[in-house]
């Protein structure tokens, strides 16, 4: 199947319906686990089972889950806007209704946050979390100043700024492009803690998330900045996202969703028993989530298209779900 690029990105079918006319339930339904591997990694840090043996399985199981979860959130939010651009291409409104949808809680979640724990954190950090500058700084005080895990915005604002022209870019482009751009994209992700590793580490720091084969491990400041909290690295998995969404709505995306969750399975386990923590950040499960969101949309598009189709209430029911954790997440 020959594609022909366009300036919207929607897949040339018999069916009527335009695919980003309706919700992918599946992946709305998908957003749970991701949701619930950030709460429960959170939470492993605290003393959640009082038998330590059960406390320590949970919290190997899930504490580096947490950093896989948030790089299935930037995939999927490169994904997601693209899916929407879809029906209705970005206007000179675009970042205006992003920020609007965003900013509001921020600020007010800021401010609580600054009244009751102010005097911990340093005033740099303060302002960069204030105006989601703090993934620009190289320093975890900054980057995780009042509320920590607002550090993700910094990216958030960058896809935004860059999305509209990237968009209209890529959908001009053919398959070839499209494809080659993605395994490139993920190559830089792949390859760059493993550069990285053969870099002095300079100054490093400590955190109860911070785990190799179990045991907790100092990080280099500048290095899991690089790779983890710098706009640019991290906005390159959400392009990832929106290559992807281009060459699912042109039908040439596969639908098969087991090999890509076995392999995520399988990055997870070599996470846990052999991975250093700079691989176990993003490198290791960028390729299986890519290929998953990918394939839960192929899936569900050909799902439509099948004569007598009808909607799965219960995944129906469990995407609602779905949805608000997202949006709690965003």
């Amino acid at each position: 199947m020959t594609s022909t690029p366009t300036d919207i990105p929607v897949r040339t079918e018999k069916s009527p319906v335009r695919p980003a006319a309706r919700q992918l339930t599946l992946i709305a339904a998908a957003r749970l686990l991701p949701s619930f591997c950030i709460l429960a990694s959170h939470l492993s840090f605290e003393q959640v089972f009082r038998d330590h043996a059960v406390q320590e399985t949970y919290y190997r199981i899930f504490n580096p889950a947490g950093f896989n979860a948030v790089s299935f959130f930037i995939v999927l939010s490169g994904f997601i806007l693209t899916w929407i651009s879809a029906q209705r291409p970005p206007d000179r409104g675009f970042q205006a209704r992003r920020l609007l949808r965003i900013l509001p809680v921020h600020f007010l979640t800021w401010a609580v946050i600054v009244c009751a724990f102010a005097a911990t954190f340093p005033a740099t950090g303060l302002f960069a979390t204030l105006t989601l500058l703090q993934g620009w700084f190289p320093d975890h005080s900054i980057y995780w100043a009042a509320n920590a895990p607002a550090w993700t915005l910094s990216t958030e604002l960058v896809l935004y700024a860059v999305f509209p022209a990237a968009c209209r870019f890529l959908a001009r482009r053919g398959d070839r492009f499209l494809f080659g751009l993605l395994a490139g994209l993920v190559a830089v992700v792949l390859l760059l803690p493993l550069v990285l590793q053969l870099l002095p580490d300079g100054a490093t720091f400590a955190n109860a998330a911070f785990t190799e084969h179990g045991h907790l491990v100092r990080v280099s400041e500048w290095k899991y900045w690089l790779v983890y909290v710098f706009p640019l690295t991290r906005v390159l998995e959400a392009l990832c996202g929106m290559l992807v969404c281009l060459l699912v709505l042109r039908g040439r995306w596969t639908r098969n969703v087991w090999l890509p969750t076995a392999l995520l399975a399988l990055a997870v386990v070599v996470e846990e028993l052999w991975a250093p923590i700079l691989f176990d950040l993003t490198a290791l499960t960028i390729l299986p989530i890519i290929l998953l969101i990918g394939a839960l949309a192929a899936k569900e598009i050909a799902r439509w298209n099948a004569p007598g189709a009808t909607e799965n209430r219960a995944v129906t029911r469990i995407s609602t779900y779905g949805k608000y954790t997202f949006d709690i997440y965003m």
